[in-house]
């Protein structure tokens, strides 16, 4: 009786259904893992091209859903460099190494997450339901309610991730000091764990947030607010193309093309953030300043991020008249997810270029 049970087990984490239960992608190879979310990220892009190639040939306005479509791809790609979304999966990304963890798929969930809205969005509007056209209506009670949820839980989550991290860059800044002292202190990964009190109440409220499903629940509501240029535009190009007399079933190609963009820009960036994280813990002792410095600017970026979207919740949602709290919503983020990207890329080149000066040659 005990063998099968074990048997069935086994069966249960190592068979193809075991990927849709989280004891099971757990019990898989982080390889396998990263195979599970291409496979999705192509999956996207097979539907997304095979709703265009299967109407665009016969249709009368081939040229036209052709172009719409290559836009909305390009679209999605940049929307993945928009500072929230650099921001959110970075931190979600850190907040899981800091735990021992080593999540394969941050991006992705997030980013289907997010996808899923634009997907139903996007379906909704070639179904011609009017309500799409009141949710993107600004004066409307649901784009209001939408609004507000939208910029809750984005500002929510970022600062309390912010917090749980800011545990994490203590307990780097506290193993540095020790350093200072005794130089020839053997350190452990180990040692980058937050531990005690205050730490324990920094990432308490957080703590249930464990596994890439709860960042696909985050990315979901934080897409419903509607007030992101990369979506709406994709809805105008929707529009566009389908009084330029494109069939259904070629415009429901625009959202899964701009999906597909998105999630393959947010998985990179969650992979990479992933393995700037390890690399960090392997050798602390070797790589504390350089686990300081991009944990620190993590922080920075989701207090930013943050406080945006908490100063646009009270002017524009609450009605706040405070000349601060209006500048700082009025703000522009358009490029500063490139220049986090770009200032992450910097800090691992150099650091990687002093790693490799310092290690001696046989």
């Amino acid at each position: 009786m005990t063998d099968t049970a074990t048997s069935s087990t086994a069966l249960e984490t190592t068979g193809f259904r075991s990927l849709l239960t989280t004891e099971g992608r757990e019990a898989r190879s982080f390889k396998v893992r990263v195979t599970a979310a291409v496979v999705v990220i192509a999956a996207l892009h097979l539907i997304g091209l095979g709703l265009l190639a299967s109407n665009v040939l016969t249709a009368p306005a081939g040229a036209v859903i052709i172009g719409a479509a290559g836009l909305a791809y390009v679209r999605g790609l940049v929307h993945s460099f928009d500072f929230d979304h650099i921001s959110m999966i970075d931190n979600s990304t850190r907040k899981f190494v800091a735990e021992g963890r080593r999540p394969a798929s941050v991006g992705l969930a997030f980013s289907t997450g997010h996808a899923t809205v634009v997907i139903l969005t996007g379906i909704l509007a070639v179904s011609g339901v009017g309500v799409v056209k009141v949710a993107l209506d600004e004066s409307s009670s649901a784009a209001r309610i939408l609004g507000i949820i939208g910029l809750t839980v984005s500002g929510l989550y970022l600062l309390l991730v912010a917090i749980a991290n800011l545990a994490a860059f203590t307990a780097a800044l506290q193993l540095r000091r020790r350093l200072q002292r005794n130089p020839q202190l053997p350190v452990t990964p180990e040692e980058l764990m937050p531990r005690g009190p205050a730490a324990k109440a920094m990432t308490a409220p957080l703590r249930r947030v464990k596994h890439p499903r709860h960042i696909y629940l985050i990315g979901f509501l934080f897409a419903l607010g509607f007030d992101t240029s990369s979506q709406i535009g994709l809805l105008v190009i929707t529009g566009i193309a389908a009084m330029a007399g494109a069939s259904a079933w070629s415009l429901l190609s625009l959202p899964f093309l701009f999906a597909a963009a998105m999630t393959l820009g947010d998985t990179a960036n969650g992979l990479m953030m992933l393995k700037m994280y390890e690399s960090a813990h392997d050798d602390p002792k070797r790589k504390i300043n350089f686990n300081l410095i991009i944990t620190g600017v993590g922080i920075i970026s989701a207090l930013t991020v943050g406080t945006l979207a908490t100063a646009t919740l009270l002017t524009e949602q609450a009605g706040l008249d405070v000349d601060a709290f209006k500048a700082i919503a009025t703000t522009s983020t358009e490029h500063t997810g490139y220049l986090l990207v770009g200032l992450f890329a910097v800090i691992g080149a150099i650091a990687y270029a002093l790693w490799r000066r310092s290690t001696p040659t046989r």
